[in-house]
């Protein structure tokens, strides 16, 4: 009687086991019903759903914006145990991706499925004139913001972050309720990188933030050092090569530098002969006999200029 006891017992536990054995749902993919592939919603409040897959347990959502192949944001990426979900979302483009899963296995993934919140009727985003993206600007940046006013617009809500994300940058300045096209930041911008972004509301609801980025690069150049041709030298008709150090940029937002070499025959060089913008060496024909003098001047993309180099001469025979 123990031995039978004992045999139906380990024929119930072996029962419970294979109950609870997941289901392989590899190779099956889930069905979206919302929102449909290339759908444009015009309300925010966004609804998320799919059929239900037998043998799943629970479903891997994942919204990013624009695209999963340029991702600027993951918007959503959160599990969830039903067959929908509803989240806030701005205006602007996204692509989603979804993917069930149980205690063991996942399905192949559903997407990327585009689809596009649209709350202005038409444009989605703020067109951002100043500064222009990428732009440079020293200390005397005047800290003045404009964009172009978009039609039905009731206000606009600015934004100045240091960095260069916009979603995770250190906040600068911050203004909303703005009813103009501009606005001007009273922060003392240090030099570094910035992002600023224009978001625009409606009755019916908003667009997400337009961004661009700038530096501000307040370190002058360094002055440059004259190498060729050497001071008082007497050189040969034809083409002269001159040639300088720049030296290296010690600030920590280095803007590309220029170098204007001015060449005269006096040492006001109030008579320049040639004035040039070039990198650390330039080729010029010179025939005429005479004293000439010769300087460089160094400028950064933010229009910081350096001091003078030192004044050579040469002669030409």
């Amino acid at each position: 009687m123990r031995y039978l006891i004992l045999l139906i017992a380990c024929s119930s536990l072996l029962t419970g086991c294979e109950k609870i054995i997941a289901e392989d749902i590899t190779g099956q993919v889930p069905v979206l019903i919302l929102p449909a592939s290339g759908s444009i919603l015009t309300e925010n409040q966004v609804q998320f759903k799919w059929e239900e897959m037998e043998g799943a347990s629970k479903y891997h959502l994942m919204v990013v914006t624009p695209s999963f192949a340029n991702p600027q944001e993951y918007t959503l990426d959160t599990i969830v145990s039903g067959t929908e979900f509803s989240a806030t979302l701005d205006s602007n483009s996204y692509e989603l991706k979804l993917v069930a899963l149980n205690g063991g296995y996942r399905s192949d993934t559903l997407g990327p499925i585009p689809f596009e919140v649209n709350l202005a009727g038409g444009a989605n985003f703020v067109t951002l004139l100043s500064p222009v993206d990428g732009a440079a600007d020293n200390a005397n940046f005047p800290g003045v913001f404009t964009w172009q006013s978009l039609s039905g617009a009731t206000s606009y809500e600015f934004a100045l972050k240091q960095g260069t994300d916009f979603t995770i940058g250190t906040l600068v300045d911050f203004a909303n309720n703005i009813v103009t096209n501009s606005t001007t930041t009273p922060a003392t911008l240090t030099e570094g990188e910035y992002i600023w972004g224009v978001k625009a509301y409606f009755g019916s609801g908003e667009t997400a933030y337009t961004t661009h980025t700038f530096v501000i690069d307040t370190t002058t150049p360094n002055q440059p050092v004259l190498g060729q041709p050497l001071d008082a030298s007497t050189q040969t008709a034809g083409t002269i090569t001159f040639e300088w150090n720049n030296g290296t940029d010690g600030g920590s937002v280095q803007t590309p530098v220029t170098s204007r070499l001015e060449i005269a025959n006096n040492t006001g060089f109030t008579n320049a002969v040639q004035v040039e913008l070039v990198g650390d060496t330039h080729d010029e024909t010179i025939n005429t006999s005479d004293t000439y003098y010769w300087r460089v001047i160094n400028i950064d993309e933010a229009g910081n200029e350096s001091i003078a180099s030192d004044t050579f001469s040469f002669t030409i025979n």
